[in-house]
């Protein structure tokens, strides 16, 4: 194998569990609205002082920053919705495998991007997987409120994903448009927190503090190693490898949230990553 294409494996597997690492700590969270606040706020705290030396956006990237930030900010209530009610092992696959197919319907509607034979062969494994995840448990334990949550933060992550597509285009800088996004989104976040929580923020925040830090890193660990990926081997591979987070993530709730798995959920989880990487690779 190219060393090239190796590194960038090795780091696309990096940045995936870094990614599940990150949807994990969010599980774990006491108050997961302040936590998620709190994380986007340090990222957007330690980009601000690079990007007041940068040139300030024009309007024709502001507007998909404004309406990025606020898809962002929906992503984050239905994400902390859909945790309260529901395991990880349930609410992470059906949101992340979801996401890449859902974008690729929205590419295909509003960017005008062309969709293969072997994409829709990819999104029919893939939704095959999302049905059998939403298929009844023996126990009758009701899963619709879930789904539908998960399923919608979903939604928003193919919206951002396609209107980042679009900013970063008129942009012409990634990375400046990636600082503004999470400084606009530690901006949304940290406010409707502030004025949910009232009085009990500061104590919540507190609390949070340190498990937030190391959801940064984590954050800017699995942003990092996918861009770092993309510059050095072929992004479709890349991208496809990126959606083991979905195992990675179901094997974190097995391992440290001690959430029952068993081997229905495993080989959905393997049928649905190998849907998104025939969606992507071939």
């Amino acid at each position: 194998m190219d060393a090239s294409l190796t590194a960038g494996a090795l780091a696309m597997l990096g940045s995936a569990l870094a990614h599940a690492g990150m949807t994990l700590l969010t599980k774990r969270a006491q108050d997961r609205l302040v936590f998620r606040a709190l994380s986007l706020i340090f990222v957007a705290l330690l980009m601000l002082p690079w990007l007041v030396f940068q040139p300030l956006p024009g309007w024709e990237v502001w507007r998909f920053l404004l309406l990025g930030a606020a898809t962002i900010w929906a992503f984050n209530m239905l994400l902390i919705a859909a945790f309260e009610r529901g395991e990880m092992n349930l609410v992470y696959p059906v949101m992340r495998g979801s996401a890449p197919a859902l974008a690729t319907l929205a590419a295909y509607l509003f960017l005008g991007e062309a969709v293969s034979l072997w994409q829709l062969l990819g999104l029919a494994i893939a939704s095959t997987a999302l049905v059998g995840f939403a298929w009844p448990e023996k126990d009758g334990a009701p899963k619709a409120q879930i789904l539908l949550l998960a399923l919608a933060a979903a939604g928003m992550t193919a919206c951002y994903t396609v209107i980042d597509a679009a900013g970063v285009r008129a942009s012409g800088n990634v990375m400046v448009y990636t600082g503004w996004f999470f400084v606009l989104s530690g901006v949304t976040i940290g406010t409707t927190a502030a004025i949910r929580r009232g009085s009990r923020f500061w104590a919540a925040a507190r609390q949070e503090t340190r498990p937030a830090a190391t959801s940064m890193l984590f954050n800017l660990t699995t942003y990092g190693l996918a861009l770092y990926a993309y510059s050095i081997a072929p992004v479709a591979p890349m991208a496809a490898l990126r959606e083991t987070s979905i195992v990675f993530g179901a094997l974190l709730a097995a391992l440290v949230l001690k959430e029952a798995f068993g081997l229905k959920r495993i080989a959905l989880a393997v049928l649905l990553v190998t849907g998104l990487v025939v969606m992507q690779t071939l």
